[in-house]
This record gives structure tokens, C-alpha cells and sequence, in this order.
């Protein structure tokens, strides 16, 4: 959260918790959504299970059923007048104990193939005497519906692609059960052959409301499974939601402790600090006598310590006016030929320490500009410094001052250690280091308090890196004046 206020943070911490929200209502959703549709086809599965056991089951029951009855009894009968033949009598019965050996069987008959899709009926179990009067559809009223057939009559079966094609060849059954007055049947065919060739076809109307209030039945524990499991996944998503919440309080809690710690401490640094430079300054310039040779040299060592930490307290300063949205931005008259010139004089002997290949472009003509010279100091020399600390000795380093009109564009170009990629995100973080810098020095305030001050006047700054292979950080600011040339 660098360059952020109080506010901002707040603003921040409260979107971040809306889209954690967010992406966990849309993680419910869609694992409901997931969870819905592998029930449903669990469901379905178990469903085509059952459904194959029960035809299945059917198959074998025609299939032993067809084995009963003798081709020569079938083909004496033609027509009404096989009617009390002994092959008619027994037929009809074998069809009535095939009924009654299942009690969900409602009817049975035979059926010989004739031309095309018209079959011609040879016998069922009541047809014992065609003239009965039998409530068949058991609606307590004897009528045409409850007529019975006759041996030859026609049996038109074009509405049924099972008895008209595949019955003929093999046990096979309907693909759906039927609801009619007679309730929820499916019904089952058997080929009856001799010398390989249909003669007959066994067929029986079995009552499957048993089983079809068997699947609904199913159904239930499969609903009471996902209701199960939505509600799970409801109490793990409020859970997940309150846990990240509380994670986001927290942190945002430690950050404004943290920032806070640090305003502390710098403000309660930066007055004994600056006494201490004032007392060294006073000894140094003899105001309480002459010191000796050896006196000096320590004075030196400890101002110079002095001035680092001074430099340090007010880094961290700076920090802290980043933190709360206190940047102060003073505008003053800036020429930035004499500007470069000082940076240049601190940057230009520790690149020659390291006889480092320093390279500078600079422009001979640059505009006198309203800026703030200790923040854009800031940036500009902490880009550098860090250039030079973080290349090898030999290596080389590019300053590139131009000016675009109203912008002025600073780049600076190094071969040192590069940034990492998992890192490259983070870098501008406050307390933030790369994991390749090893024992250089450094507080990882730098470009923090960098990104900070040169934002803080309206312009911005990113880079380009490969680790291994050298960083390029670039600027960009406007140019505020009316004294530009």
C-alpha cells in the first residue's frame, strides 16, 4: 500500500474484502452448480442401472416363457375354427400359468408374423373363449374395449418398432413403459422359431408402477444430498468469508500500528539527532577549543555517522508522510543545470570507486522550473545510488536527462544484479528487498520514499528488469513554470 493514506488503505482493505466476497459467492455458485449436475447424473445413472435390471429381469421371464410352447401347436393355429382344439386349449393355459406365475404380468399372448407391419393374433390368456364377457380394463363395465380377439385377426403394429422389428429376431423389450387404463406397463417379446425362421412371437404387459415408484423413491436421497451439500458448502463459504475478513482487519490493523510506530520513532529521532549534529559542528569549528589531530579524526568518523542517521531519520520521515497523505510538495524556482551538476558531483566519485563505466547525457539547455528540489532529489539520486551499489565493480551505468516539451524524462540504466521476477510486483513496497541483493546494504525505504516523492508532484516512475542482466528505471514528470525556455 505505498503512497496510500489512511483513507486510501481503508478504501483499499474495504474492496479487497468485497471481492473476497465476491469470489466466494461466485466459488459457491459454482460449486453448486457442480454439485447439482453430478447428482443429477449419478441420478440418471442409477436410473439406466435399474432400468437395464428390470428389462433384464423381463427378457429372461419371456425368454423362458417362449420355451413352453411347441411350434406344431402353434402353426394348427390359423383362424376361429382352431377355437377348443386341444393345441388352442393348451396354448391358452400355458399363457394363464405364465400370467399367474407373476402377478405383475396383466397380459400375455402370441403373435405370428404375417406381411410388413401387420401380425396376425394366434392366442392370449383369456381368449380360452373369445365370446366371454370379461371386464379386461377392471373400469366395472363390460363393453367393445373389453372385446376379445380371435385367432387370424390382424394386429397392426407400426407404433411399435420393438414388436415390429426386433422381437422378430431377438428377446427384446420396450424402450419406455406406456400409462394407459391399465396403469404403467412394459412389455416384452420373445421370438418363437423353427428351422431358424419366426414363427411366433411371445409377448407379455408387465405392470412397472412398482418400479417407477422404486426411482422416484431414489430420487430423494439424491435431493436430500445436494440440499445437504449446498448448505455445507453455504457454512464453509460465511466461513471462508468471516476468516479472510478477519485477515484483512488484521493486517490492515498491524500496517497503521506499523506506520504509526514509525512516525513515532522518527519524530522522536529527528531532534536528538539534530542536536548531536550541532554540538559535532560547534567542536569541529574549535568554539570550545583547539582539538588535537587524533580528536579531529574521531569528530570526522562520528559527524559522519551522524549525518547518515540524520539522513536515515529523515527517510523515514518521509515514509511516514507517504503513509498518512502528508507529502509536502514545496515549489520553488529550480535550475535544473545546476540541479544535475550536484547530483552528478555526489553519484560521479562512487561510480568512480567501483571504476564503473559511468555514462551521462545530459542537456546543456535546460529550463529553470518550479520543483521541489529535496523530493525530486530524492528520487533522482536514490535511482542512482542504487545503480551503482547494486553493479559490480567494472560494470557500467546510464543517466539520461531529456526534456519532451512539458515532460521531463529521466532514465537510469545499470548492469548489476537485475530484479527477480516474483519480486518485480513488490518492489516499490515499503521495507521491501529484492531476494537476490545478498549482503549489500540497504533499509528498503529507498524506492518507497522514491515512488512517493516524484508522485507527489504529479509524475510517475516504473522499470524494466531481468535478473541477471541489469535493471532500467524510468521517470517521468511535468515541467511547472512559466520561466521555461
Amino acid at each position: 500500500m505505498a503512497g496510500m493514506s489512511n483513507s486510501q488503505k481503508k478504501e483499499t482493505a474495504s474492496t479487497a474484502g468485497t471481492n473476497i466476497r465476491t469470489k466466494s459467492y461466485l466459488l459457491l455458485l459454482t460449486a453448486s452448480i457442480l454439485a447439482i449436475g453430478i447428482t443429477v447424473i449419478l441420478y440418471r445413472q442409477t436410473q439406466d442401472i435399474m432400468e437395464k435390471q428390470l428389462k433384464t429381469g423381463l427378457i429372461g421371464i419371456v425368454t423362458t416363457g417362449s420355451l413352453k410352447f411347441e411350434p406344431k401347436d402353434l402353426n394348427s393355429i390359423t383362424n376361429a375354427d382352431a377355437i377348443n382344439t386341444p393345441a388352442f386349449l393348451k396354448v391358452t393355459r400355458d399363457l394363464q400359468i405364465l400370467r399367474n406365475y407373476n402377478p405383475n404380468i396383466k397380459f400375455a399372448y402370441l403373435l405370428r408374423p404375417a406381411s410388413g407391419k401387420i401380425f396376425r393374433f394366434i392366442a392370449d390368456a383369456d381368449s380360452m373363449d373369445p365370446n366371454a364377457k370379461i371386464d379386461l380394463n377392471h373400469d366395472g363395465v363390460v363393453n367393445d374395449e373389453d372385446a376379445l380377439v380371435w385367432p387370424g385377426d390382424e394386429y397392426d403394429v407400426s407404433d411399435n418398432l420393438e414388436l415390429g422389428i426386433d422381437a422378430t429376431s431377438y428377446p427384446t423389450t420396450d424402450k419406455e413403459p406406456v400409462l394407459d387404463q391399465w396403469g404403467a406397463t412394459l412389455s416384452a417379446y420373445a421370438p418363437i422359431k423353427l428351422h431358424g425362421e419366426t414363427i411366433a412371437i411371445l409377448g407379455i404387459d408387465v405392470d412397472v408402477s412398482d418400479y417407477l415408484s422404486l426411482i422416484r423413491q431414489t430420487l430423494i436421497p439424491f435431493v436430500l444430498f445436494v440440499i445437504f451439500l449446498f448448505l455445507l458448502l453455504c457454512v464453509l463459504t460465511v466461513f471462508l468469508v468471516n476468516i479472510w475478513r478477519s485477515r484483512v482487519t488484521i493486517l490492515h490493523e498491524i500496517d497503521r500500528q506499523k506506520d504509526e510506530l514509525l512516525s513515532i520513532v522518527s519524530h522522536q529521532l529527528a531532534t536528538p539527532v539534530s542536536s548531536v549534529k550541532w554540538y559535532l559542528e560547534m567542536l569541529l569549528d574549535g568554539d570550545v577549543g583547539v582539538l588535537s589531530k587524533e580528536q579531529q579524526e574521531y569528530l570526522n568518523t562520528m559527524q559522519s555517522v551522524t549525518y547518515n542517521l540524520a539522513d536515515l531519520v529523515s527517510m523515514i520521515l518521509d515514509v511516514s508522510r507517504i503513509q498518512l497523505g502528508k507529502m509536502k510538495v514545496d515549489l520553488q524556482p529550480l535550475d535544473l543545470n545546476e540541479f544535475f551538476k550536484e547530483i552528478l558531483s555526489v553519484i560521479e566519485p562512487k561510480a568512480q570507486e567501483k571504476q564503473q563505466n559511468f555514462d551521462v547525457h545530459i542537456p546543456k539547455d535546460l529550463p529553470t522550473v518550479m520543483l521541489d528540489k529535496r523530493l525530486t532529489r530524492m528520487t533522482v539520486e536514490n535511482l542512482l545510488s542504487n545503480a551503482v551499489k547494486y553493479t559490480p565493480a567494472k560494470g557500467s551505468v546510464a543517466w539520461n536527462v531529456e526534456r519532451h516539451g512539458d515532460m521531463l524524462s529521466i532514465t537510469v540504466q545499470d548492469t548489476g544484479c537485475g530484479i527477480p521476477e516474483k519480486d518485480q510486483k513488490k518492489i516499490f513496497g515499503k521495507l521491501f528487498r529484492a531476494s537476490n541483493t545478498g549482503s549489500i546494504d540497504g533499509n528498503g525505504f529507498g524506492l518507497y520514499v522514491a515512488k512517493g516523492a516524484i508522485e507527489a508532484q504529479g509524475g510517475k516512475i516504473w522499470f524494466e528488469s531481468k535478473e541477471n542482466d541489469g535493471t532500467t528505471f524510468f521517470v517521468e514528470f511535468p515541467l511547472k513554470s512559466n520561466l521555461a525556455s
